[in-house]
C-alpha cells in the first residue's frame, strides 16, 4: 500500500470511533505511539462499502458463520466494520491483555518479567504444551507470556491472570485503554464455553480494535514493552490458517487467535503491507448453526482478511 492513496472503499467513521493514529514510520520495531488523528480521513464510497458488506454476507452464508470485523487504517483514520457492536466470545484473545498488564506492571515496578512462577501439576488445564513440559519447575513471567501468546498455552494464561489479580483485571485494563466492551469473568478453560446469549467472557470487534490499537500502536506501554508485546505476537504459531492465510505475499502480522465452542474462531492484531504500513484488523466469528460442537472455521477468517485488504487496497 502507498499512503495517502485514492479514496478507500470502506466506511470512514473517524468521528464515531476513537481509533485514529499517526502514521507509522517503518516496520513494527519503529512504531511510534500515536498521539493525534490524521487531519483528513479518506472519502467514503458507499457503493464500494456495500460491495464489501455483500462479500462478507456471502462468506457468512457459505460458511454458516457469523463474522464480526473491524478494520482501521491508522494513517487515514478510515474504518470498516461489519457487526462491529455485536458480542462474540473472547476466548484466547484475552491473553494479549494479560501479557500487556504484566508489562505495564513491570514498568510501574509492581511486577517483573524475571519473576519466577512455580508450575504445578494441579494447575494444568487443557492445551498447555509449554507449561505441561515445565511441571515441577518454575517459569518466569516473560516465559509464561511468550507461551501464552505464541502457543496459546492455557495454563500460562491462567498463571498470568493469577499474577495480575484474576479475570477482573482484564476488564479493568480494557476500560483503562478505551475498550468499553471487553469483559473477562472466568478462567481457562471455562471462558471458552461461548454459550449463546451469555455476556460473560465476551467482546466486540470495535472494543478489541480500540484496545489492541492502544497497546500495539499507541502509547499505553513503554516503547520497549510495546516492542516486546509485538515480538511475542509476531512469533505466534496459531494464526497460520487465519488472518495470516489471507494476507497478500510480503505482508506480515502480529496477532492473537482464540478458539471456543459453538464454532468460535477469532484473530486480532496488526498487519503490515510490504512498505511497513499498518492496518489494525479484528475478526471474531462463530457458527450460525447454534450447535455447541460446531467446528471453528478458520477459512472464514482467512477469506474475510483477503476481502477486506482487497477492498482497502483497491484504487
Amino acid at each position: 500500500m502507498t499512503r495517502p492513496r485514492s479514496p478507500r472503499h470502506v466506511y470512514t467513521l473517524a468521528l464515531a470511533l476513537p481509533l485514529l493514529l499517526a502514521a507509522c514510520t517503518d516496520a513494527a520495531e519503529s512504531v511510534p505511539p500515536a498521539t493525534s488523528a490524521p487531519a483528513v480521513a479518506s472519502a467514503v464510497s458507499s457503493a464500494q462499502a456495500a460491495f464489501l458488506d455483500s462479500r462478507i454476507a456471502e462468506l457468512e452464508a457459505r460458511h454458516s458463520t457469523r463474522i464480526g470485523v473491524t478494520a482501521v487504517d491508522p494513517t487515514t483514520g478510515a474504518v470498516y466494520r461489519h457487526r462491529g457492536a455485536e458480542r462474540f466470545a473472547l476466548c484466547s484473545t484475552f491473553k494479549t491483555y494479560a501479557a500487556a498488564e504484566v508489562l505495564r506492571r513491570t514498568s510501574e515496578g509492581t511486577s517483573s518479567l524475571d519473576k519466577a512462577v512455580p508450575v504445578e501439576a494441579s494447575a494444568l488445564v487443557e492445551n498447555s504444551p509449554v507449561t505441561a513440559a515445565a511441571v515441577g519447575t518454575s517459569m518466569t513471567l516473560a516465559e509464561l507470556a511468550e507461551a501464552a501468546l505464541t502457543r496459546s498455552d492455557n495454563t500460562a494464561g491462567n498463571l498470568l491472570l493469577t499474577e495480575i489479580g484474576g479475570p477482573q483485571a482484564i476488564t479493568s485494563l480494557a476500560r483503562s485503554i478505551g475498550d468499553d466492551t471487553t469483559r473477562l469473568d472466568r478462567w481457562e478453560t471455562e471462558l471458552n464455553t461461548a454459550l449463546r446469549g451469555d455476556p460473560r467472557d465476551t467482546s466486540t470487534t470495535d472494543g478489541l480494535a480500540e484496545g489492541y490499537r492502544a497497546l500495539l500502536l499507541g502509547d499505553e506501554l513503554e516503547p520497549t514493552h510495546r516492542r516486546q508485546l509485538l515480538d511475542w505476537l509476531r512469533a505466534s504459531t496459531t494464526s497460520d490458517t487465519r488472518i495470516r492465510a489471507g494476507l497478500p505475499p510480503g505482508w506480515s502480522a502480529a496477532d492473537k487467535t482464540g478458539t471456543g465452542r459453538f464454532g468460535t474462531a477469532n484473530d486480532a492484531g496488526v498487519v503490515w503491507d510490504r512498505e511497513g504500513n499498518p492496518l489494525l484488523l479484528v475478526i471474531l466469528t462463530d457458527s450460525s448453526t447454534n450447535q455447541e460442537a460446531a467446528q471453528p472455521n478458520s477459512d472464514a477468517i482467512a477469506e474475510t482478511t483477503t476481502a477486506v485488504i482487497g477492498a482497502l487496497d483497491a484504487p
